[in-house]
């Protein structure tokens, strides 16, 4: 396939070796800063564009990976969906819900092809816990936990993706940027069951930036699963690349995900029978994968498992845990935190929000 990148930031580079390295052909790369967009010419040696509309109109691309500032995300889907080409999204796919949700009506009432580059999804923990589940294995679902602790926010300051550390360009810290995962898979498990906030802390006290370092949410379904879902930047600089961990509870079995001593993701199944231990794959492998995965939908004319309207529903939560800790400095700070980005327009709405094609919901 002809692959346009749209653009640098945030995996925009990484994912483009990996389409790359899958057989497909990076033609053309846009970014609007001229150092990345120069990054991404040297990378892929294709033209390079400052402007979405610009790069699909002359690329005549297959499919585009729309992967930029988190506030400019929305304008280069839809600049994919004006041309009804299809795109794969990588995450944070937005700062908030509602910049994303008018793009992702758009891509849904003119059919246009979305999927999600989440790579948990192709994780081998997920898998035993849906075949777990499938079987009856692991009983009623009680808790899903999972940690993703990487290192300071320095490790961005010199690099293209540097705005991570702006909130008026990201929406926050360590919360907008990693949050996705943890709550993607929770909601994954937790299908058409209504999510409301229990709880939520946003906290900057190890490296006092204007962002949050790290970020704790409580979750609570409608049917008594538990969620917790942390997002950090607490992890020591110069030693592993962070702290990923999960924990599923169900009434008859327990999984759990962390890693060894030399780095490799370990996975235990704890069930009647006695223990079982194994290993995960890498980030890298999941990653491949889940891009492999999309691109083979697409060119199935399949629908693919996550796409754009899944994103709304995680950002939705993402911004019911910025609300819930935002409205109190217990729960915010303790130093001074920059604002989120500005916000569009929107009417007064309902508590209740974050509707699935199934009418469920979330709470703030």
């Amino acid at each position: 396939m002809r692959v346009a990148i749209l653009s640098y930031s945030h995996h925009g580079r990484g994912i483009g070796n990996v389409v790359r390295g899958l057989g497909h052909e990076i033609v053309a790369v846009m970014d609007a800063e001229e150092g990345p967009r120069g990054q991404l010419i040297d990378q892929f040696s294709c033209p390079g564009y400052e402007a979405a509309g610009e790069c699909l109109d002359r690329s005549k691309v297959d499919v585009a990976l729309v992967a930029g500032k988190h506030i400019e995300m929305p304008a280069h889907i839809m600049a994919c969906v004006d041309r009804r080409i299809p795109y794969l999204l990588d995450k944070p796919f937005a700062d908030c819900a509602e910049r994303l949700q008018p793009v992702a009506e758009a891509t849904v009432k003119h059919g246009v092809y979305s999927a999600l580059t989440l790579p948990n999804r192709r994780s081998r923990i997920v898998a035993t816990i849906k075949e777990l589940v499938a079987n009856g294995q692991l009983g009623d679902i009680v808790l899903i936990a999972s940690r993703l602790n990487n290192g300071p926010p320095s490790r961005y300051d010199a690099t293209p993706s540097y705005w991570h550390n702006q909130a008026s360009i990201s929406g926050g810290g360590s919360w907008a940027v990693e949050a996705a995962h943890g709550i993607d898979t929770f909601l994954q498990f937790t299908e058409g069951q209504q999510v409301t906030v229990a709880g939520a802390v946003i906290c900057n006290t190890l490296h006092r930036r204007s962002v949050e370092d790290v970020a704790i949410a409580l979750l609570r379904t409608d049917q008594g699963i538990t969620g917790l879902v942390e997002s950090g930047y607490c992890y020591p600089a110069g030693a592993r690349s962070g702290d990923h961990f999960f924990r599923f509870v169900g009434s008859k079995a327990s999984v759990f995900a962390q890693y060894g001593q030399k780095a490799e993701p370990l996975i235990e199944v704890h069930t009647a029978e006695g223990v079982q231990i194994g290993e995960d794959l890498s980030h890298g492998d999941r990653m491949r994968l889940v891009v492999e995965s999309a691109l083979a939908a697409l060119a199935a004319g399949e629908a693919f498992e996550v796409g754009i309207t899944d994103a709304v529903r995680i950002l939705q939560i993402q911004d019911a845990v910025y609300a819930h800790a935002r409205a109190d400095k217990v729960t915010a700070g303790p130093h001074a935190m920059a604002g989120a980005a500005a916000r569009p327009y929107l009417d007064e709405g309902p508590e209740v929000m974050g509707s699935g094609g199934d009418g469920s919901g979330f709470t703030k």
